[in-house]
C-alpha cells in the first residue's frame, strides 16, 4: 500500500511538475517526504526538495531541463524505479541484510559483452577475450537474484553493450530496474532510440574525450561526429542520456573548460562521469594519468564547479570520494560481473575468485577476497586518494599475495608486476599534493562523511 501511494504521489509530482505549478511540487515532495520508509530515504527527498527550490543555479535548472527535455513516461518509469524501488524498497532490503553480515552493493555493473566497433587506445577492457559473451539467462538470472537483494540499479558496460542481441529484451524483461548503459554510440539509430524509448528505463551514456581532436584521436577518426549524431538521435526522441570521458594528462583542460560543457549541455546531456586513465587493458601507457596537479585541477574545476554552476549533473569517481566514504568497488557498493561471468571488484580490476555461472550473485559477494578489500576500506584518511590500485597500490597487492584472485585476462597481472614501480612512484607523487589539499579543504573545515547506505 505504502509503495503504491509513493508510486501515485510521484506521478502527481511529475504531472505539476511539467506545468511548472512550484506550489504543488512542494505538497507533493512534502507528501513522499511523510511516505519515505527511513530516516535516509527522508533526507533523499528533502535534498530534491532544496534542489527544486534552487539549491544552486545549475541544480534548479537542470531539474527545468530534465522537465522540458525528457519524456513524461520516462520521466516517470525512472522515477518510479529509482526512488521507490531501488532507493527506498531496495534500500531497506540492503540495509537489512548489512545488519546481518551480508554486504550487498548500491549496484550490480555487468558487460554482457566484450565485442567492440571501435578499438580505442587505452581501453579498459581492450584485452579481454571477444568471443565470450554472457549467455542471456545467467544474465537475467543475475538481475533477478540482485533484486532479491534490493538491487534495482544496474550499470551495463563492455565492449559496445548494444552489439549484445539480447540486451533489449533484458531491459523489457526487468522493467522495474534502471539501467545506465555506456555506449560509444555509433549504434545509435532512431529505430533503437524509439524502442529505448518505449522501454523508459533506461539512460544511454555516451564517450568522448574532448572535442574531435581529442576524441578521434583515442577512438579513431570520424567517432566525434558519429557521437553528435548519437546525441542528437537521443535528444530529438527526448531520451534522458549523458556523457563519459577518460580523463588523461592530454586531455584535462579540454574535459573541465566551460566550451565543452555547454556544448554538452547544448546537445541534451543532462549528467556524466569523469573516469581517470588507468594503466590497464590495451597496452597500459602511465605517462596518459592525469597527473596529481591536474587531479587537484579536476578537484578544484571538474565535476563539482560544473555541477554548481551548470545545468549538467557530472561525477567524479575520484574527486567525489569523500562523499561516499573512499573506495566504494569490492562489493562495498558495486561489483563488476564481465562477459565470463567473473565477478571482479572493479571495472579497473581485473582480478577474480568467483564467477556467476558456478555461483549465485550472493555467494560471489560473500567471498574472502571482497571481504579483504571492505575490512582495508577506507584505505587512507585522505578520501582524496581513495583508489587501491594508482593510490595505495601496495594494499592491493598484500591481498593479491594472501588471496591469489586470478587475471581475467591476459597480461592483467602487470599491475603487480611491471607497473608495481611506476604505480608506488605516482601515488607517493599524488600523496604530496593531495593530503595538502585536503587538510586544507576538509580537515580544517570540520568534514564528516554523508551517512547513508
Amino acid at each position: 500500500m505504502r509503495e503504491t501511494a509513493a508510486v501515485q504521489v510521484i506521478n502527481s509530482v511529475i504531472w505539476m511538475a511539467n506545468r511548472l505549478s512550484d506550489r504543488g511540487v512542494d505538497t507533493g515532495l512534502g507528501l513522499l517526504e511523510e511516505l519515505a520508509p527511513s530516516p535516509f530515504a527522508r533526507r533523499q527527498v528533502a535534498a530534491v526538495h532544496r534542489h527544486w527550490r534552487g539549491e544552486t543555479p545549475g541544480s534548479y535548472t537542470l531539474f527545468r531541463r530534465v522537465l522540458r527535455e525528457v519524456d513524461p513516461a520516462c520521466q516517470r518509469r525512472l522515477a518510479t524505479n529509482l526512488v521507490v524501488k531501488h532507493h527506498w524498497l531496495g534500500g531497506s532490503t540492503r540495509t537489512a541484510l548489512r545488519q546481518n553480515g551480508v554486504v550487498v552493493p548500491f549496484t550490480t555493473l555487468i558487460s554482457p559483452t566484450m565485442r567492440c566497433n571501435l578499438t580505442c587506445a587505452g581501453c579498459y577492457a581492450g584485452e579481454y577475450n571477444q568471443q565470450d559473451d554472457l549467455p542471456a539467462g545467467v544474465f537475467d538470472r543475475v538481475l533477478r537474484e540482485g533484486k532479491k537483494l534490493g538491487v534495482y540499479m544496474a550499470v551495463i558496460l563492455g565492449g559496445e553493450p548494444f552489439v549484445y542481441k539480447p540486451l533489449l529484451e533484458l531491459f523489457a524483461a526487468h522493467s522495474d530496474v534502471a539501467f545506465m548503459v555506456f555506449t560509444n554510440g555509433a549504434t545509435i539509430t532512431r529505430q533503437l532510440a524509439q524502442r529505448l524509448l518505449e522501454l523508459g528505463n533506461v539512460v544511454p551514456i555516451v564517450s568522448l574525450e574532448g572535442f574531435e581532436a581529442e576524441t578521434d584521436a583515442r577512438r579513431g577518426k570520424d567517432t566525434f561526429q558519429r557521437v553528435m549524431r548519437a546525441m542528437d538521435v537521443l535528444r530529438d526522441y527526448r531520451l534522458p542520456f549523458g556523457f563519459s570521458s577518460m580523463v588523461t594528462s592530454q586531455n584535462v583542460k579540454t574535459v573541465v573548460s566551460d566550451e565543452f560543457n555547454d556544448m554538452l549541455v547544448r546537445k541534451g546531456c543532462l549528467l556524466g562521469w569523469h573516469f581517470l586513465y588507468m594503466p590497464v587493458g590495451r597496452e597500459p601507457d602511465p605517462s596518459l594519468m592525469p597527473t596529481p596537479q591536474q587531479r587537484e585541477m579536476l578537484r578544484t574545476h571538474g565535476a563539482a564547479r560544473i555541477r554548481t554552476t551548470k545545468p549538467l549533473f557530472v561525477a567524479d569517481f575520484w574527486n567525489d570520494a569523500p562523499w561516499v566514504g573512499g573506495c566504494i568497488a569490492g562489493g562495498r557498493q558495486y561489483v563488476h560481473v564481465n562477459s565470463r561471468g567473473d565477478v571482479e571488484p572493479c571495472i579497473f580490476n581485473h582480478f577474480a575468485v568467483d564467477n556467476v555461472k558456478e555461483k549465485s550473485l550472493v555467494d560471489c559477494l560473500q567471498s574472502d577476497f571482497f571481504k579483504a578489500i571492505q575490512a582495508r576500506q577506507p584505505y587512507h584518511s585522505n578520501l582524496l586518494r581513495p583508489c587501491m590500485m594508482i593510490d595505495h597500490p601496495q594494499v592491493f597487492r598484500e591481498i593479491y599475495q594472501q588471496y591469489q584472485p586470478r587475471p581475467t585476462h591476459p597480461g592483467a597481472e602487470e599491475l603487480v608486476g611491471s607497473l608495481a614501480p611506476i604505480l608506488d612512484e605516482y601515488s607517493k607523487e599524488a600523496g604530496a599534493v593531495l593530503d595538502r589539499a585536503w587538510e586544507e579543504e576538509f580537515e580544517r573545515k570540520g568534514f564528516t562523511v554523508p551517512v547513508g547506505r
